[in-house]
């Protein structure tokens, strides 16, 4: 395999892509902590340790991080990051792949990437869908759920098109719908998780 222009764009892309990913469990991770959040208490304690207090003010909570208790937390929020940015660096590669067919084969392993990563954030939203039943946002889970199981079976059906030559030509049009699937999943996805 020799190394082209088109070879290090898609390794940029995932480079983006995994980048991303980092930032979103970051940022998420740090919003989603009661001690950040204005004129909140602290919940729980087994996260927090106290330190020492301030001028004029009783003791301040500092925050402890756990790695391994914050990854579990709200996985699939930090999981479905990857069927969006592999889904989207594919759509993109194959506008370019229109004109430079080299890129094909990287098309086709972030979309296959996208798909499987499509099954685990459906199985972590089943689980953390579960956990917020009976909520005032109960419609909104349940239409993301259902935009989330058709976009990860487009995605699977944009990965066969992608792998099998005589469904090439239909790959462009199913890569579109899926990104625009995509989009509708996330927009209601981000306001369960942000309101």
């Amino acid at each position: 395999m020799r190394l082209n222009i088109f070879s290090c764009m898609t390794i940029a892309l995932a480079a983006m892509n995994i980048g991303a990913t980092t930032l979103a469990l970051r940022s998420e991770e740090a919003m989603q902590h009661p001690a950040l959040q204005a004129g909140s208490t602290i919940h729980d304690s087994s996260n927090v340790q106290t330190g020492a207090p301030h001028e004029g003010a009783a003791a301040t909570r500092e925050y402890v991080l756990k790695p391994w208790r914050s990854l579990r937390a709200h996985l699939h929020n930090k999981i479905i990051h990857i069927p969006i940015g592999f889904a989207l660096s594919g759509f993109f590669l194959s506008l370019i792949a229109l004109r430079w067919r080299e890129v094909e084969p990287a098309v086709r392993w972030l979309v296959l990437v996208a798909a499987i990563g499509s099954l685990c954030a459906y199985l972590t939203g089943s689980n953390q869908a579960a956990l917020l039943e009976g909520g005032s946002k109960d419609w909104v889970i349940q239409l993301h759920q259902k935009l989330g199981i058709a976009t990860a079976l487009v995605l699977w059906v944009w990965t066969v098109t992608c792998w099998v030559r005589r469904l090439n030509r239909w790959s462009f049009l199913i890569g579109g719908i899926a990104v625009t699937l995509l989009t509708f999943t996330g927009f209601f996805g981000g306001v369960i998780a942000h309101g």
